[in-house]
């Protein structure tokens, strides 16, 4: 890390947001944090008076663009990126308003390849830095239930390994993490309004379990980090042969339905 290297987070007030901050503020990096919810936003400012604080609406396309430019434009050297904000309307697809489906698209996918693009070009420019995305398993097993999500992540998951290959001659690294079902807010909230049963197989990891991950990628710079580690050779095989979770969805969703229901009971929703 350079002299008052700067560390991006959109997300930044949602739990994996905070706990990524909180890594790189140890790790003594000046932090440029962005979200829609200014509350939390507010939080983050009491707890880091010398942040970057930027309330974007990522899918209001002027700021959207906005900060894009911000960033691309920046004199900082911006010299870590961690694209994490996301967002899910869990339920079959054929009762999901088009609306539900844009929001997903547009939060997941489109506004994180914008941020992408715009930190492409300002560390290429720098010849240096590291833009770490969230993805999930969902860019490697489309799940009933989550199509739109599912979309949303292999879509970005396209950008993330083309991408990567381009500025690799340039010093710059990309990675992407891809956790199972992670204990969050937005978890609880599927596990009890339609989301698909197999997010519960496994015990969701833990925001812990992807700053761990986080930080392997920050040693390593590899292009993909599965979390648990175990999952990637199993979500690769799927996703080369999709056809297989066709067949073994019945079971799965039974064994993946025992398993919601032991977290929500273990959970109190």
């Amino acid at each position: 890390m350079t002299t008052n290297s700067i560390a991006f987070i959109s997300g930044a007030a949602g739990g994996l947001g905070q706990a990524a901050a909180e890594l790189f503020h140890s790790q003594g990096y000046q932090l440029w944090l962005t979200d829609v919810d200014q509350q939390g936003l507010d939080k983050l400012q009491a707890l880091y008076p010398n942040a970057i604080i930027d309330r974007t609406d990522l899918v209001n396309d002027e700021q959207l663009e906005a900060l894009c430019h911000k960033l691309e434009s920046s004199s900082h050297n911006i010299e870590l990126a961690y694209i994490n904000a996301g967002v899910s309307y869990p339920g079959k697809i054929v009762d999901t308003s088009r609306r539900d489906i844009d929001l997903q698209l547009n939060i997941n996918m489109r506004s994180a390849c914008h941020f992408n693009h715009a930190l492409a070009r300002k560390m290429k420019a720098q010849s240096n830095g590291h833009i770490i995305n969230t993805l999930s398993t969902a860019a490697m097993i489309s799940l009933p239930e989550g199509a739109a999500y599912s979309a949303s992540k292999f879509g970005l998951r396209g950008f993330v390994i083309a991408l990567a290959a381009e500025l690799k001659p340039y010093g710059v690294t990309v990675s992407g993490i891809y956790p199972n079902a992670i204990d969050t807010p937005m978890l609880r909230y599927e596990a009890v309004n339609g989301g698909s049963a197999l997010n519960f197989l496994d015990e969701p990891v833990t925001p812990d379990d992807i700053i761990k991950a986080i930080q392997k990628a920050q040693r390593g710079k590899k292009l993909e980090y599965f979390v648990p580690a175990k999952d990637t050779l199993t979500a690769k095989l799927i996703c080369a042969f999709p056809g297989i979770l066709n067949r073994l969805y019945p079971l799965l969703e039974g064994m993946g339905e025992k398993g919601r229901q032991k977290y929500i009971r273990s959970r109190g929703l």
